[in-house]
């Protein structure tokens, strides 16, 4: 988002940022994004930082604020970007959401990050990432998305019980 914020605003457009996370911990990047942006809104789900609530709370504040917004780019996990196009939609608010779909090869030829987007089959790591969020099927990539979510737990309870990073790749544990 950092650089679409600051080229955005270096083209001369009024940029309004909106950052979350779900604790002040986890989140980042705050003060790039204050420089990338000419107004910065930020909000926590727990409330620990700044404001309590959603990025969709601050989205709908802004949208109504404003009224003249022209595009908003959403990035991030897949319920958040649902949310933000679920709610743009009703303000027929243009949306480009950055999907981060599983991506094997980065030529379209494995599949692995295909997602339907107006109807159509589209792949993201060839005809993305970038895509029209209204026209997105959310429903069949937050599927997509939890399909290999048992090999990733065995992937991540063998990483933590070794205590290092040891996959086999030949890295020598040190990437």
């Amino acid at each position: 988002m950092h650089p679409i914020a600051r080229a955005l605003k270096e083209a001369g457009n009024r940029v309004t940022g909106i950052i979350g996370a779900r604790t002040k911990e986890l989140l980042f990047w705050e003060d790039k994004m204050r420089a990338a942006c000419s107004e910065l809104r930020v909000t926590t789900d727990d409330g620990s930082y700044v404001r309590k609530g959603f990025v969709t709370d601050l989205l709908k504040e802004a949208i109504e604020e404003k009224g003249d917004i022209a595009l908003c780019v959403a990035i991030g996990p897949l319920p958040m970007m649902r949310a933000v196009c679920d709610l743009t939609k009703k303000y027929n608010l243009k949306t480009i959401v950055s999907l981060n779909s599983i991506m094997v090869d980065g030529t379209g030829m494995c599949g692995c990050c295909r997602v339907t987007v107006g109807g159509r089959t589209k792949f993201a790591c060839v005809d993305g990432p970038e895509f029209d969020g209204h026209q997105v099927d959310f429903a069949e990539m937050s599927r997509r998305s939890v399909i290999y979510k048992p090999q990733e737990q065995i992937a991540l309870q063998r990483y933590n019980s070794q205590g290092a990073h040891k996959c086999g790749c030949g890295c020598g544990g040190d990437r």
